[in-house]
Formats: structure tokens, C-alpha cells, sequence
């Protein structure tokens, strides 16, 4: 499961602290090829409002019904500056739809 298979969410819980519902993304790609890393980026994010808008997370998660939903992206390489401001676009995008979003490196012990 990574950025690039937009048929599987690559992982999904409850936050303990928030409640809210995280799909994650994990996301190994590098920014050599910014473009391609960006297209791939927007059609998993795609697929996730999709799997979001179909209802299909609460049949799968039913006890996500009612819970805030935040989509979080772990990317192994630092995105370049063009893709921070893309990925700052995109959070804001999101929210504006009560989605949350937040991007990072893996937390310590991954």
C-alpha cells in the first residue's frame, strides 16, 4: 500500500486523543519527478474523498460515523518548496469542506 495504489486505503483508525478518523497515506516517493509526485498525490487524495463521499468508510468503520475526518499524509522525503505550498492549498481546500489534512515525516520508530 503506498501513493501510488489508489485502490487501498494504506491505513486507517481512530486518533485516541481527537477522536477523529485518520486515513493515512504513506507516500515513498521522491521529488525528483515534482509533476508525477504531485498527480499522484492528487489522485489518491481523490480516491480517499471518493471512498469519504460513498459511505463506503462507515460500512467498513461503522464506529466512524459522526467523527471529524482527517486525511494525513507521511512522506519519506521533505517535499520541495513548490510542493509545500501545493500541499498548504490542498489543507486549506480540505478543511474548507471540514476535512482535516496534515502532511509530515513518520513519527520516531517507524
Amino acid at each position: 500500500m503506498s501513493i501510488v495504489d489508489t485502490g487501498t486505503v494504506d491505513a486507517m483508525g481512530i486518533d485516541k486523543v481527537s477522536g477523529d478518523v485518520v486515513l493515512n497515506i504513506s507516500d515513498h516517493l521522491d521529488w525528483g519527478d515534482e509533476a508525477n509526485h504531485l498527480g499522484a498525490l492528487e489522485d489518491k487524495v481523490n480516491a480517499y474523498l471518493g471512498y469519504l463521499e460513498s459511505g463506503q468508510l462507515v460500512e467498513d468503520m461503522p464506529e466512524a460515523n459522526g467523527r471529524r475526518l482527517m486525511i494525513a499524509v507521511y512522506h519519506q522525503f521533505a517535499p520541495t518548496e513548490t510542493a509545500k505550498q501545493v500541499l498548504d492549498r490542498l489543507q486549506a481546500a480540505l478543511e474548507s469542506h471540514g476535512i482535516g489534512f496534515t502532511f509530515g515525516s513518520l513519527p520516531a520508530g517507524y
